[in-house]
């Protein structure tokens, strides 16, 4: 039933005239190029927990977030981790750009999500065309990289209290906030999420918050988490690196 309401009220981005300016393709493809865009791409408009991807499956195309957002998860012997978030105007499915061609991650929507998907061929020939687009590209995957870096150092910290101030400043880098006069943290994941994220236990990250907020670092009201203090949550995360 939410699926077919959300298919009666949204309407579709159209690059030709997207008001997305955290797209990548809108902010570094020539005009020109946004008209080749719109035709070629397919869209979908898919609700909460709905999988994008699937770990295995071949590598055809690239997906791009028009609006919502993603948790990227990685199976382990014992669970699906969650490794990365992505929100509106990012890019999905790059991880899968190899000799195999085959997704080594699945990713899931975090709610309700517009999802555009290019074809590998009309995507390389963006990529070959606008060189605004390929350099972006370029820094995006040595962004990974470093991301990816730094998470590994996350999940090296000892102190459950380090793991969680990281893990909360990697989710307001990739959404910000909800509200940035109160500090609002667009969460977007459930407490038992971001224990997953963190790499701790449940019973962990709640003892980590009342120390958070004991300290006046944070604020809790049920589901919601302001900052207080970023600069001491900063320290905190990198006391253990």
């Amino acid at each position: 039933m939410a699926q077919k309401q959300i298919l009666k009220t949204h309407r579709f981005m159209d690059c030709r005239n997207c008001k997305n300016l955290q797209c990548f393709i809108n902010k570094y493809c020539l005009t020109g190029w946004l008209e080749y865009t719109e035709q070629r791409k397919t869209r979908k408009l898919l609700s909460a927990s709905e999988t994008i991807f699937s770990e295995g499956e071949h590598v055809n195309g690239i997906f791009v977030i028009c609006s919502g957002k993603a948790k990227i998860l990685l199976k382990t012997s014992k669970e699906e981790q969650i490794i990365r978030l992505a929100g509106k105007g990012q890019v999905l499915g790059h991880r899968g750009f190899s000799d195999e061609m085959i997704y080594p991650v699945s990713a899931k929507t975090l709610d309700d999500s517009e999802i555009a998907y290019i074809p590998n061929e009309d995507f390389f020939r963006l990529i070959r065309a606008n060189k605004d687009l390929a350099f972006y590209m370029m820094m995006f995957f040595a962004d990974e990289l470093l991301q990816s870096e730094q998470k590994l150092r996350v999940n090296e910290l000892t102190s459950p209290q380090e793991k969680l101030a990281a893990t909360i400043l990697i989710i307001i880098n990739a959404f910000g906030y909800k509200d940035r006069k109160t500090k609002l943290v667009d969460l977007s994941i459930s407490l038992k999420d971001l224990a997953n994220f963190a790499r701790i236990s449940y019973s962990s990250l709640t003892r980590a918050l009342d120390v958070f907020e004991k300290d006046g670092m944070v604020r809790r009201d049920k589901s919601k988490l302001y900052i207080n203090d970023s600069a001491a949550l900063r320290k905190v995360a990198k006391r253990g690196l």
